[in-house]
């Protein structure tokens, strides 16, 4: 490993059971790796050939800034936090063990980070690996690109940024300093969602590039494409920790009013495909009560508003659509029976 205290750049690997792709992954890291460029893999306790792959693959390279931790299994976002622990650049990335990136990723970002202009960068994602590879970029400075700076609170500029709320930590690269002391929240699923609304609201200058830099890779065996029970109460913990942050802060209301909103739909939406109707938690009545207290109201949608003002009414429409359309299914089938 060369030790090098000022690395421009940190990339952050958590793997888990990654042995298919782990290889494809770290080869993508390595096209281009400039001495810049450190690496810091996290085998978060895999049970399946994933250690074997990593070693193997290590050896076979000269050796370089590669940061190679094993740990027993303790979740993403403890296994993230060991990772910006050990990291040392100016800048931090993150990359799933099962996902790839563009042989433009270091051509286009590296020169830009070497600026330090920017808080907080983010590029575009694609689920088609075809796209990652079949659009080579020959001149970075040709892609489109969009600088945001918020100045004097006026945080109206980043209202398409959570109005869309789209919180992959894959697509951003993030200075040192904006995530400061923070940590992902221990034993959590959806830990982007909880911690990258916050960084945005800490950035000074952010720098959006129109180009496709990651393959992100939908893996059946992963934890977006296995949804628990449990997941819902995750994503109603962001819009709890957002509502409670903005409590005093007027200024940041109406952006994160699309945050939160968000959350109470996705919150929702898992609990009806888990139950197959909609029911909350106490906790989750109270957490609602208090983002409407803390909300722009005028920025919500009449229908959704609503959904949020009476959700007991919301449950028992939904449980009686639920039951409506079960005795609607049964006597189908007991029909096809006959």
């Amino acid at each position: 490993m060369i030790k090098n205290p000022d690395y421009l750049l940190s990339i952050i690997i958590p793997t888990y059971n990654n042995a298919e792709f782990i290889n494809g992954t770290l080869a993508s890291i390595l096209v281009e790796l400039t001495a810049e460029v450190e690496i810091i893999i996290i085998n978060d306790g895999s049970t399946d050939e994933t250690d074997e792959k990593i070693i193997a693959f290590c050896k076979n390279i000269p050796p370089l800034q590669i940061k190679y931790i094993q740990q027993e299994n303790q979740g993403i976002s403890i296994t993230r936090n060991i990772g910006l622990a050990n990291a040392t650049g100016k800048y931090i990335a993150f990359v799933d063990g099962d996902d790839l990136i563009s042989t433009d990723y270091y051509n286009v970002l590296l020169p830009l980070l070497r600026e330090e202009k920017y808080d907080l960068v983010e590029f575009n994602l694609t689920r088609d690996q075809k796209k990652l590879y079949n659009n080579k970029i020959t001149d970075a400075t040709d892609i489109k690109k969009e600088e945001i700076i918020i100045s004097d609170n006026n945080y109206s500029v980043l209202t398409p940024i959570f109005r869309a709320s789209q919180w992959h930590l894959v697509n951003k690269i993030f200075h040192r300093n904006i995530i400061g002391n923070e940590k992902f929240e221990s034993h959590r699923n959806y830990e982007d969602l909880i911690l990258v609304p916050f960084q945005y609201i800490k950035c000074h200058k952010i720098l959006k590039i129109e180009a496709k830099l990651y393959y992100y890779r939908i893996n059946p065996a992963g934890i977006t494409e296995n949804i628990r029970e449990n997941d819902a109460d995750d994503i109603f913990f962001a819009m709890r920790k957002m509502s409670d942050f903005i409590k005093d802060k007027n200024h940041l209301r109406t952006i994160a009013t699309y945050m939160m909103v968000n959350c109470f739909l996705e919150g929702r939406k898992i609990i009806r495909k888990k139950k197959g109707f909609y029911i909350y938690k106490n906790e989750v009545l109270s957490d609602i009560k208090s983002v409407l207290n803390n909300s722009d109201l005028s920025v919500i949608s009449n229908k959704v508003l609503r959904k949020m003002q009476y959700p007991k009414l919301d449950e028992f429409i939904s449980k009686l659509n639920y039951k409506i359309l079960k005795i609607i299914k049964n006597r189908y089938r007991r029909k096809d029976i006959r």
